[in-house]
Order: structure tokens, then sequence, then C-alpha cells
């Protein structure tokens, strides 16, 4: 990592287990990403909790702190099905190829939304006050490239049925970036699993 580049931080879902197992790499590989896409995989695939941002590892770490308290309170699995494909990020210049997910009683939604506020206190971050969105990024767009083929691609995620997959989560992560950007995007910097144990 360049030595002025200040890391992200969040906290977040590990997408590991998945029904097929090769559910991402296979639904991936069918859609029409424009050249310059780079596919997100191994301990790139998460669901979101809270986006830290630029906090610094400190504040991060605290803010993990209270995540690990939060995580005994979640059940021990937490079960998705994939729901639709859609581009997300930036109003501007959406970059983020994404498989939206969900859960039959909205649960993950309400995790979101019940737990992440206390996150951002801990991380004196500054709050996304979006209504919750789960779902889990499976390819970046190339930020150079030009608005048209991003509009086209969002309208074709949007014609797209999702894909008949299950996501299985069962911990909770600590991310920032990786040192190594050329090879994968974040590493986990500490983990815990769901549940009482």
């Amino acid at each position: 990592m360049h030595a002025m580049t200040i890391a992200n931080w969040f906290i977040g879902w590990p997408a590991d287990h998945w029904t097929p197992a090769d559910a991402v790499t296979r639904t991936r590989a069918a859609l029409p990403l424009p050249p310059g896409s780079r596919s997100m995989t191994g301990d790139d695939l998460h669901v979101t909790l809270a986006f830290l941002g630029a906090c610094g590892e400190q504040a991060a770490q605290q803010a993990f702190d209270c995540a690990l308290a939060q995580a005994r309170t979640m059940p021990t699995t937490i079960d998705l099905q994939a729901r639709a494909w859609a581009l997300l990020g930036s109003s501007q210049s959406p970059s983020a190829v994404a498989l939206e997910v969900a859960d039959a009683g909205n649960e993950i939604h309400r995790l979101i939304a019940d737990h992440r506020p206390q996150l951002y206190d801990a991380a004196q971050a500054r709050p996304d006050r979006r209504p919750p969105r789960p779902h889990v990024t499976v390819a970046r767009l190339d930020r150079r490239l030009p608005t048209s083929p991003r509009q086209q691609l969002a309208h074709a995620l949007g014609q797209r049925p999702p894909p008949e997959a299950r996501l299985r989560l069962n911990a909770l992560a600590l991310f920032t970036w990786t040192e190594q950007r050329d090879e994968r995007l974040f590493r986990r910097v500490r983990f815990c699993p769901l549940g009482k144990h």
C-alpha cells in the first residue's frame, strides 16, 4: 500500500459459506462485466455491518470490541437467500457489482440497523443513515469506466434474475485494506463467531 494512502476499515460478516459452493464464481462468470472489472474472491467477500472509513486502527479496534459483545447476542447462524443483482456505490459513478441478500424475516436488516450506530460511535466514524441494503460485492468496476457502460450494466443487472444461491453467515470480522491490493482488496484483522460460546 502506498505510504500516503489512508486505509478504510469496516466490520462485516464474512461471506464464506455458499450453497452451491461455487455460487459466486459461476454466476459472476455469466455477468456482462466491462473490461477492466475486478473480481472479488476469498477474504474479499462479505456483508457489511458498519463501514467505518479512514478512522485509524485504534478506533477500528475499539469498534470491534463493541462488535464482540454484539456478536454474542446474534443468532449462531444467519441464513440468507440471493434476492437481486444491483450496481451500487456513489450516484455519480457506481462501481460495486453486488448480489443483494435477505432472509425471510428481514433479520439481517434489523441487525444492521440496530447494531451499526454503536459501532460508529465507538470509532467516532461518520454514520451511514441510509436504510440497510445487505449485499455481497462480487466485482468492482474500473474507476476510469465512462458513464454509459455503467448505465448499460446497471440496466442489464436489473433485468437479470438472481441465482439460486444461499449464504450462511456465522461470524463477524474486522476488515481493512491489504498491503498488496493487486492480489486482493481486503484482509481480516480480527474474527469472532456469532452467538454465545
